[in-house]
Formats: C-alpha cells, sequence, structure tokens
C-alpha cells in the first residue's frame, strides 16, 4: 500500500505550471503522470530537459524523447525531485561555412553531418570537403592511458572526409558533443588564391 507522507511523494521544482509536492497515487505512478498533475511542462522553455534527482544522483533526458520514447517513461519513487530546464548544451561552429557562431542542439544527439546542415553547409568555393574538423576536450577523470576504455589524451581531433562514401556515412553516425568545435577548413586553392590576392594588393601599392 502507499501511505501518504514525505516518503511517498515527490516535488515538482519548476518548469512546470504548478510547482509543488505531489503524491504519488501508486506505485506505478510516472514521471508523466507527475508533470501532468503539475500543469505539463511550460511553454516559455526552449529545448526543455527533464531532470530526476534521486538518492544524490542525476538523472536527465530531453522532453521530445521522453514523450517519443516510452521507455524513459519511468516510474518514480518517494522523495524523487523533478525539475524541467532549459537545454543550453552548445557546440560551435568555424570555417569555410555558412555562419561562424555558437549554435544549441536542436535534440538529444547532433550528428556531424546535421551540425554541418546547421553551420549552413560548406562554402563552395572556399571549403575542403576532404578537411572536416572536430575538436574534442575530454574532462581529466575521463582519461584512461592505453587507451582501453577512454581516450589516451585529454584534447583530440577527429577529422572527416566528406569525398568518400565511409566519410559522409561516418558524418551522420558521428555525434557532436557538447562544447566540440567543428571547423570547416579551406581548400588549398582557396588558400593560394588569397596568398595571390594578398601578393597583387602589396605589388599594386
Amino acid at each position: 500500500s502507499v501511505v501518504q507522507g514525505r516518503n511517498n511523494s515527490v516535488d515538482l521544482v519548476g518548469g512546470v505550471g504548478s510547482p509543488g509536492r505531489y503524491a504519488l497515487e501508486n506505485r506505478n505512478t510516472t514521471i508523466l503522470s507527475v508533470l501532468a498533475q503539475g500543469g505539463g511542462i511550460s511553454s516559455n522553455l526552449t529545448h526543455p530537459l527533464v531532470r530526476l534527482q534521486r538518492g544524490g544522483q542525476s538523472y536527465e533526458t530531453r522532453a521530445d524523447s521522453l514523450l517519443s520514447e516510452p521507455v524513459r517513461n519511468v516510474r518514480v519513487r518517494g522523495g524523487d525531485q523533478i525539475v524541467i530546464v532549459e537545454d543550453n548544451r552548445t557546440y560551435n561552429v568555424l570555417g569555410a561555412s555558412g555562419v561562424q557562431t555558437v549554435l544549441n542542439f536542436g535534440k538529444e544527439r547532433v550528428t556531424a553531418m546535421e551540425a554541418l546542415s546547421a553551420m549552413g553547409g560548406l562554402q563552395g568555393a572556399r571549403a575542403d570537403p576532404e578537411g572536416i574538423l572536430i575538436l574534442r576536450e575530454y574532462r581529466p577523470e575521463h582519461l584512461a592511458p592505453g587507451g582501453t576504455s577512454g581516450p589516451e589524451m585529454q584534447q583530440v581531433v577527429f577529422t572527416l572526409d566528406l569525398t568518400t562514401a565511409d566519410g559522409l556515412f561516418a558524418a551522420r553516425q558521428f555525434a557532436i558533443n557538447p562544447g566540440d568545435t567543428l571547423l570547416a577548413t579551406e581548400s588549398p586553392i582557396a588558400a593560394a588564391r588569397t596568398i595571390i590576392g594578398l601578393l597583387g594588393t602589396v605589388t599594386g601599392m
């Protein structure tokens, strides 16, 4: 049986219509059921992220993933705390592309190919499709000397060659991490044109 009290209730901390403490009706109460009791997710949040805090641990998932994947709609327990926040994960895009800026994650998982589309694609006259770089920095605790279960170095550069079938399929599978920098390098021809232009300017002076 479920007895009303602190041990059989959950806290909706924020990001919903009516934050507060909600008693569990039974042991099969799920996250979505609790969010519904709290008036649903606030409509003014961009890319809402559902964060569940339990026993000193924090678990989170995008709201759209929670709605589309029933397996994520887990049962809550007494003492759980749920808060809805905006997904503030970002990555940088630079180089010979349509835009050079900081982009937000439009969904829970963004691939390199999707990131290339979000950055406006490659500039045909400047970009080198053989030199798409992803710069990533790992935390020291994630390093694994010997590479058995993690990266060996803290700073790693991944390269994608979009002129090959393997490179194209790899770009569709390669997941961008928060904080990554995606760099579209310039082609050697474009660099040579730039140098020639500079020389011409200096000669003209």
